[in-house]
């Protein structure tokens, strides 16, 4: 589609933790600027886990967090890394194949250079923007299960907001719908968005959905690179069902 409504999706792959990850990071570095992705930058990110609730004086723990990235040098595509998971993600996605064989190269270079063991965890996660076009109305793009009653009650919209829940396969499909008259909304598990948006996706400040699809798979397995592919392909067909089901044939031809 030449108008696509997709505007950020990330491949995530959770591994045994790697307390040494640090010790890996310059070779990796290497390998990915030669591949194409010459930015790197370190975050560190504190978090707080508090125990005992039930007590006066509760325990609070501090963690840090270090995560690496390496991006292009447009910013738009790259990957972050961690003691225990690598991440794929894109603003500019094209085709699933040129999308899955990236996130694959990733993986593969990690997994030479540290030897990992296991997988804990596969997902696959996209998001789209669905702002009406040409005068339109959002109810022509949108599943009519997923508008509740924001074009029903008379007054000015915060926000509508629907998440479904299913388990297929082997895996677990989360599927959000939030639909407010702003600029573009973004979950709060990717904010701040470390990747630039496509121009037209910036502009948004109108009347628009965000569907948010996420399916994953949280099973330990021996660390395969075939079978992990192979489970990427599945996510796919759950992610594309998913969207497929929640957008209107006249929404399809709008932006084909």
């Amino acid at each position: 589609m030449s108008l696509a409504p997709v505007f950020y999706t990330l491949a995530q792959v959770q591994f045994n933790p790697i307390t040494k990850m640090s010790d890996y990071v310059a070779p990796l570095q290497e390998h990915l600027r030669r591949n194409g992705f010459p930015d790197f930058r370190t975050d560190s990110q504190i978090e707080f886990a508090i125990r005992r609730l039930d007590e006066s004086h509760p325990d609070v723990q501090q963690q840090q967090h270090i995560r690496w990235s390496f991006t292009n040098s447009d910013r738009t595509e790259g990957y972050q890394l961690s003691g225990s998971t690598l991440v794929f993600h894109t603003t500019i996605y094209d085709t699933f194949q040129d999308f899955l064989e990236k996130a694959m190269l990733g993986l593969k270079l990690v997994h030479e250079n540290v030897e990992l063991a296991y997988t804990e965890r596969i997902g696959l996660r996209y998001l789209d923007a669905i702002v009406p076009m040409d005068g339109d109305a959002l109810q022509q793009y949108l599943n009519s299960s997923l508008l509740g009653l924001s074009n029903s009650i008379d007054g000015q919209l915060g926000h509508s907001f629907t998440e479904t829940v299913k388990f297929i396969g082997d895996g677990t499909l989360v599927s959000r719908a939030v639909i407010t008259d702003n600029v573009l909304s973004l979950s709060p598990d990717l904010f701040p968005l470390q990747l630039e948006l496509a121009p037209r996706f910036q502009k948004i400040k109108s009347l628009h959905a965000v569907l948010d699809t996420d399916y994953f798979i949280a099973q330990r397995n021996t660390l395969d690179l075939a079978e992990i592919k192979n489970r990427m392909l599945v996510a796919h067909d759950v992610v594309t069902n998913a969207f497929d089901s929640s957008v209107t044939e006249y929404s399809k031809k709008k932006w084909a």
